[in-house]
C-alpha cells in the first residue's frame, strides 16, 4: 500500500530534519514545514546558548528556512538579519537552496534566562531579508518587527515586503536544558485566492496547537501540514533533507585578511604566534602563522 505521506526527496528516517512542500484548496493554497530539531542542536552546541536564546535563534533560523523555499539554484542564498534592543542584541542567518542554513546571535547568554521569554529576549527592532539569486544585486527588505515573536514576524514581513498573505508558526519545546522538538509551517495564499480561503485558513489557526506539540506527539511535518489544511486532496510537491551547515574554510578566511590591506597584515607578522581567527557561525578556528600573514600582505598588494 502506497504511503499517502511519501514526500519524494525526504530522508529514509522521516525523524530526521527535513523540508516539505504541498498545495491544497485548488492549488489557491502554498503550504510547507520543517523538522528543525537537529538545527537547533546543533545551533545551541556551537554557541552554548542560554534557554531564551536558543529558543529565539531557533524560530529565527526555522523561519528562515521556510521563507527560502523559492531558492532553485545552487549558488542562491538568503540572508535574513534581526537587529533589536533586547538582550539577545541581534541574530544573522544564511541559507542555501539545499535547505542548509548556519546562523548565530550576537549575545549567546542573557543573565539570568532561566524562563523562556523569546519577546522579551528581542525586543524591538528591524527584520531584514537579502536574497542573492543570480541577478544584478541582491534584493530584499526590511520591516520593523511587530512583536518580537519571531512568527508574528516573519508573517508580517511576508505581507508588507513580498504582498504574500502568509501564516508563519514556528516553535521550539526545550526540556531539562536541551531541545527536545524544533519546527515550523508556513501557509500561503495564491494569486485568484478568494475570501473562501482566507475564511477557511483563519478558522484553521484558531486554536490549532503549536507546531512543536504535533512533533512530540511523533507526527512528521507532511502529516502536520494535512492536518492544518484538512484537504483531501492535498498534493505533496517535494521534500528534502534540512542541516545546520557551515562553509566556512582557512581559504576563506584568507580571503577576509586581505581585504584588511597589506600595510595591516605585515603588522600582524610582526607577532611571532601569529594570529588566531574565529568563524561566527560556527566557532571554528583557523590559525595564521607570520609566514602565512606576509604571504597575505603580498597578495594584498
Amino acid at each position: 500500500m502506497t504511503d499517502p505521506y511519501y514526500v519524494k526527496g525526504i530522508p529514509e528516517d522521516v525523524a530526521s530534519d527535513h523540508f516539505v512542500k504541498a498545495s491544497a484548496l485548488g492549488g489557491f493554497v502554498k503550504a510547507c514545514a520543517v523538522r528543525s530539531t537537529g538545527i537547533v542542536r546543533d545551533a545551541m552546541r556551537y554557541h552554548n546558548t542560554s534557554p531564551s536564546v536558543t529558543a529565539a535563534l531557533g524560530r529565527f533560523m526555522t523561519g528562515s528556512l521556510l521563507i527560502s523555499e523559492n531558492m532553485k539554484n545552487e549558488t542562491d542564498t538568503q540572508t535574513t538579519i534581526i537587529k533589536c534592543s533586547g538582550p539577545i542584541g541581534g541574530m544573522t542567518c544564511v541559507c542555501d537552496s539545499s535547505f542548509n542554513c548556519r546562523a548565530y546571535p550576537v549575545n549567546s547568554v542573557i543573565e539570568g534566562d532561566e524562563q523562556i521569554n523569546v519577546k522579551g529576549a528581542v525586543g524591538q527592532g528591524t527584520l531584514t531579508v537579502v536574497r542573492d539569486i543570480g541577478l544584478r544585486e541582491p534584493y530584499g527588505g526590511q520591516v520593523e518587527l511587530k512583536t518580537g515573536g519571531i512568527g508574528e514576524d516573519f508573517t508580517y514581513y511576508l505581507m508588507a515586503s513580498e504582498q504574500t498573505p502568509s501564516i508563519v508558526a514556528l516553535g521550539v519545546l526545550i526540556e531539562d536544558g536541551t531541545v527536545r522538538h524544533a519546527g515550523g509551517m508556513m501557509v500561503q495564499l495564491m494569486p485568484g485566492y478568494g475570501d473562501k480561503e482566507t475564511d477557511y485558513l483563519e478558522k484553521r489557526i484558531h486554536g490549532f496547537p503549536d507546531f512543536t506539540y504535533f512533533l512530540d506527539e511523533g507526527f512528521t511535518p507532511a502529516q502536520i501540514l494535512d492536518l492544518f489544511l484538512g484537504d483531501p486532496d492535498i498534493k505533496y510537491l517535494e521534500g528534502a533533507p534540512a542541516a545546520f551547515r557551515c562553509t566556512c574554510s582557512k581559504e576563506k578566511m584568507s580571503s577576509g585578511l586581505i581585504t584588511l590591506g597589506s600595510a595591516e597584515l605585515l603588522s600582524m607578522a610582526e607577532d611571532k604566534k601569529g594570529i588566531d581567527t574565529e568563524c561566527r557561525f560556527c566557532n571554528s578556528k583557523y590559525h595564521f602563522t607570520p609566514e602565512e600573514l606576509s604571504k597575505l600582505a603580498v597578495e594584498a598588494r
